[in-house]
């Protein structure tokens, strides 16, 4: 629910009812969504947004408009709930296979993106948690004492490994943790292999820079093979974790069938400029792009 803004207006002026506890009664995320309202609660809401999220009308629009694919994000605590989720999120596997009947009553494919893992990949609330969130009071301007928070600066990812914000790395590496996300890509590989509507499934989204390339290559080899032994006809799309380069991709994977590299280019963060300037971006990466796929392997843009 972090992309449906209205979900979270029931937040608002915590920090007035609650004063220095404002920050566990505080939905941002799912996470804290499901901490904050509580299993009971938060699952009586999740189903009701569920329902109403995604109809057959949004289904039917699509095919009308000519669109032939969707990428449909779930997080692992769906099929192995931890934490605040137990209880929480119950019955968004069965809203998942409804979408997937609906996308193949209508002849779209659906590419399952696995977009959020425990301890988060990059931090961000799209990965289901704002990880190492630091809430504070401003004294220094009005409105005086207002809790707010920092984030960007001092963000952690900590699905793969223990994030040091400090040394800006990771002190250990999780291995049981990419085991149990690769346990996921079971799971869902299992329960829809036979659906002719599912395309194939990306094992991770947005795992940031910092991931250390070697462990989440090892990843995507793991859910591959996973993958393939049980749906050989599925694709699999890997994220470039913000690191687009022939470089550091060439020869990963080379000659495995089904593979395809997935990168994410959004003007909406780059500095006010002249409009110029964002087509010569883009044409930029448009040859970036060219040079990607005759080296490596073919690219896919799954959000921009």
């Amino acid at each position: 629910p972090w992309i449906t803004p209205s979900m979270f207006y029931q937040f608002l002026g915590a920090d007035k009812r609650f004063g220095d506890a404002a920050p566990d009664h505080t939905g941002m995320d799912m996470y804290t969504f499901c901490k904050a309202l509580g299993p009971a609660e938060a699952n009586r809401q999740l189903r009701r947004h569920w329902k109403t999220w995604v109809t057959e009308d949004d289904i039917r629009e699509l095919y009308r408009l000519g669109i032939n694919s969707l990428r449909v994000p779930v997080g692992d605590w769906m099929w192995r709930p931890y934490g605040p989720y137990v209880n929480c999120t119950t019955g968004a596997i069965e809203e998942l296979d409804r979408l997937i009947d609906l996308a193949s009553e209508y002849g779209l494919k659906v590419l399952i993106d696995l977009h959020g893992v425990e301890g988060s990949q990059n931090g961000l609330d799209n990965s289901g948690i704002t990880a190492n969130l630091r809430w504070t009071s401003v004294q220094s301007r009005p409105p005086v004492g207002l809790t707010v928070f920092a984030h960007w600066d001092n963000r952690a990812a900590n699905w793969i490994g223990t994030w040091d914000v400090d040394r800006l790395g990771y002190s250990e590496l999780y291995w049981d943790r990419i085991e149990d996300a690769i346990d996921v890509i079971r799971q869902i590989t299992d329960r829809y292999k036979s659906r002719a509507a599912v395309m194939g499934v990306q094992p991770v989204n947005e795992p940031w820079q910092f991931t250390p390339l070697g462990a989440l290559k090892r990843y995507y080899w793991e859910a591959y093979k996973v993958v393939k032994r049980r749906a050989p006809g599925w694709r699999f799309f890997m994220h470039d974790s913000f690191r687009l380069s022939t470089g550091l991709w060439h020869g990963f994977m080379s000659g495995c069938p089904d593979r395809m590299m997935d990168t994410h280019i959004y003007s909406a963060w780059d500095p006010p400029t002249h409009e110029a300037d964002f087509y010569y971006h883009a044409c930029a990466k448009r040859h970036l792009i060219a040079e990607y796929e005759r080296e490596v392997m073919p690219l896919v843009v799954g959000e921009w």
